[in-house]
């Protein structure tokens, strides 16, 4: 595949999403774009780039994985003791 002057059907293919959330990323600066007449075009390695940034500086240095993960958080054995009534093996409930 290709790695640069991929359109906004290629790159939104690529990375999963629609055409759509393509352009909004590019209206709010959030990927670079090149423009070549009317039309925008993208090098996917600098998208890449600017992608992982932003997830650095939207998730913290927990990771750049997806948000919602396990990466960075301690994890305990035991859930919280609440005053639910759940009965929890091991908690004394």
């Amino acid at each position: 595949m290709k790695t640069s002057d991929l359109s906004i059907k290629e790159l939104a293919a690529y990375i999963r999403v629609s055409t759509d959330t393509i352009r909004r990323a590019v209206r709010n600066g959030e990927i670079p774009s090149t423009r070549v007449r009317t039309a925008l075009r993208f090098d996917l390695q600098e998208v890449s780039t600017y992608m992982q940034r932003n997830a650095k500086a939207r998730f913290g240095a927990r990771s750049t994985r997806a948000p919602g993960g396990t990466a960075g958080r301690a994890q305990a054995d035991q859930p919280p003791a609440g005053k639910t009534g759940a009965q929890f093996p091991g908690n004394g409930s």
